[in-house]
């Protein structure tokens, strides 16, 4: 049996952390619990991360900048009223950085329930660009609609994207998560365009 790489023991402990974020809340992590679902020793968590803080911050960024390159791929797709939208949406639908079972958006809005302001605002200026690109684009293709009105739209179709699919998509099984994508892409178009 050969030993693991660094690179592939600190996959292995953010894949069980983000697992564990997903499945049971960011509160439900440990030392040992993480280090027992990775199957190493939980010193490495310390050694590679610094301790929990330290991983669950790499673990925010990895799935901040999946949602963030995936709002830039869609912003390069084209204008219009549709594309604003994709752009708005499709991103947070974006894999979870570690398991593609998971959204980013989903262990990204877990970890924010214990992270500290500075991390706040590191992952804020990840999309900070991509968000005031999106907003600007709606707003040229919804003419009349007050920046204000706009922003609460904008805002309720981001929180409602926490609960489509279900936390943890595999307990459900009734519609693929493509088809799940499709009804929320409906309702964001009609949220946003009767305003």
């Amino acid at each position: 049996m050969t030993e693991d790489t660094p690179a592939q023991t600190r996959a292995r402990l953010l894949l069980a952390a983000e697992t564990l974020v997903v499945g049971e809340g960011v509160h439900a992590l440990s030392v040992r619990r993480i280090a027992a679902a990775a199957g190493a020793n939980s010193a490495l968590i310390r050694y590679h991360f610094g301790g929990t803080d330290g991983l669950l911050r790499e673990l925010a960024l990895r799935n901040g900048a999946m949602i963030a390159d995936a709002r830039a791929d869609w912003l390069a797709r084209g204008d219009g009223f549709e594309a604003a939208v994709d752009a708005l949406v499709q991103p947070l639908w974006a894999q979870a950085a570690m398991s593609g079972d998971y959204r980013a958006i989903v262990v990204l809005d877990e970890i924010f329930s214990r992270a500290a302001p500075a991390l706040h605002d590191e992952i804020w200026a990840m999309f900070a660009d991509g968000v005031a690109q999106v907003k600007a684009r709606l707003a040229a293709a919804l003419p009349g609609v007050d920046e204000a009105t706009l922003g609460w739209r904008i805002r309720f179709v981001t929180a409602a994207a926490l609960d489509v699919p279900p936390r943890d998509a595999r307990r459900e099984g009734r519609e693929t998560r493509e088809e799940r994508l499709k009804q929320f892409r409906r309702f964001a178009l009609h949220a946003l365009a009767d305003l």
